[in-house]
């Protein structure tokens, strides 16, 4: 998504988006393209997944601390991928 359509979806702030999107970035949690004049922003996957495996050993002591992550317990359902989908693709 590029920074404008973000914003809109948002309601943020011009400056507040940057500084979040450059923080994020940083981080390595999104990933920006340039494209012309634009950034097109994309989520980085693996290191959220990373970031919550590690908060969850970490900080929950591997229990599901929050409603949704018990539905996303692993990378594969949050990714949609079903043993039945790996089945059919092999």
């Amino acid at each position: 998504m590029t920074v404008g359509a973000i914003g809109e979806k948002l309601d943020l702030p011009g400056a507040t988006l940057s500084f979040h999107l450059s923080h994020l970035s940083r981080v390595g949690l999104i990933n920006g393209k340039r494209e012309s004049r634009f950034i097109r922003y994309s989520a980085a996957y693996e290191t959220m997944d990373d970031l919550i495996v590690f908060l969850t050993h970490n900080c929950c002591q591997g229990n599901a601390c929050l409603p949704k992550t018990e539905t996303c317990s692993t990378v594969k359902k949050r990714r949609g991928t079903t043993s039945a989908n790996n089945k059919s693709s092999s």
